[in-house]
């Protein structure tokens, strides 16, 4: 009998792990370059700015607050009965950093799950609202990308035609996917491509497809049971996604970029919905290049948009790091001033434990002579 063969999947996986370790430091070996060709030519040009507006940093700092403020108060929400406010807070900021290293969004949705699995969700639960929050996100970065775009090309008239085209695509995809699903509870429409035999090495592809399919099922069942949670999640988006706009906007103006307030939040929706298409750890190369290239898409030179994306990138990046820094270090402190209370007060009554009396023996009585 013949050994059995390894499944296709499973003999490719380390020409896989090679070929995303070669690309990912081939990333790292050009942002090196860029950063050594770059950072000396920004560098005075953003410390003149500086000396000339000090509180950028801290209006950009503000800006990320809210923004903050915003994702833990929509995760609050759908997080309802499995997080409190501390929880969500520690797991959005520990996520935050987490994507620092793990780029695409994976890092903070792992941190998400843990949180939400030691609050006693079940694994079905943590992904159906891991999934909601990221299809929020996804929501909000097209939308962020459309209105941009239209904003920079059109101004006022190109932003009330992608309002009117979100709309109608939303109205569509609705009536369709009402259709499908009519269709399959009839029995109008089968998937035969289920039946066909998939070749051997399609078989990674198949578990991916079927890995998001489990992803997007457990996202409309959290929806149908709480549609205030999907309503909650996408403004939350939106709003901190408007905050770090008005933030990279207050950073550009402040620092002698010609643009105004709009275009500048105009510019960062839609550097930044492009720079999500292209994650890299903590989004360092992409995220700059894509918020300069709208930056000058607006009518800002290299040199006046370079330093404005550095600053507000360097704070952006620096933030989670402090915030979850000091988070840490209050938690061992309060947990070294419970140790050293309880060290304080002693230990407590030592109680003698006090043994039973034992109970007299029985001695039986003397038998009489005649026996009785």
């Amino acid at each position: 009998m013949e050994p059995k063969q390894e499944p296709a999947a499973r003999r490719s996986a380390p020409f896989s792990s090679a070929r995303r370790v070669v690309a990912l430091l081939a990333i790292v070996a050009g942002l090196t370059a860029v950063g050594l060709l770059v950072v000396p030519v920004a560098v005075p040009n953003l410390t003149a700015a500086m000396e000339r507006s000090p509180l950028v940093p801290l209006m950009v700092a503000m800006c990320w607050v809210l923004a903050t403020l915003s994702s833990v108060a929509g995760k609050r929400v759908i997080c309802a009965g499995y997080l409190d406010w501390t929880g969500t807070a520690t797991a959005h900021v520990g996520g935050t950093v987490a994507n620092r290293v793990v780029p695409a969004g994976v890092g903070a949705a792992g941190v998400f799950v843990a949180a939400l699995h030691r609050g006693g969700a079940t694994t079905t639960v943590a992904a159906g609202v891991v999934a909601l929050w990221a299809a929020a996100g996804g929501l909000a970065h097209g939308a962020g990308l459309l209105l941009g775009l239209a904003w920079l090309r059109e101004g006022w008239y190109g932003v009330l035609a992608a309002v009117v085209a979100l709309i109608v695509l939303a109205i569509g995809v609705r009536l369709i996917a009402i259709r499908i699903a009519r269709a399959v509870r009839e029995g109008r429409w089968s998937p035969r491509w289920r039946l066909r035999r998939r070749p051997p090495e399609s078989d990674a592809v198949g578990g991916r497809i079927a890995r998001l399919r489990s992803a997007v099922r457990d996202m409309v069942a959290v929806v149908r049971a709480r549609p205030v949670m999907a309503l909650a999640a996408v403004g939350a988006q939106l709003v901190s996604t408007l905050c770090l706009a008005a933030g990279f906007a207050a950073a550009a103006t402040g620092l002698g970029v010609p643009v105004n307030l709009g275009v500048g939040m105009a510019a960062y929706l839609a550097g930044t919905a492009l720079a999500a298409a292209m994650p890299t750890p903590a989004g360092i190369g992409s995220a700059e290049t894509a918020l300069v290239g709208a930056l000058m898409l607006a009518g800002a030179g290299v040199g006046e948009a370079l330093p404005a994306v550095l600053l507000f990138r360097a704070v952006i990046l620096l933030a989670p790091v402090v915030t979850a820094t000091a988070m840490g270090a209050a938690w061992l402190t309060r947990r070294a001033a419970r140790c050293v209370g309880n060290v304080a007060a002693g230990p407590g009554p030592v109680v003698e434990a006090v043994a039973a009396p034992e109970p007299d023996p029985v001695i039986p009585a003397p038998s009489r002579p005649d026996g009785s």
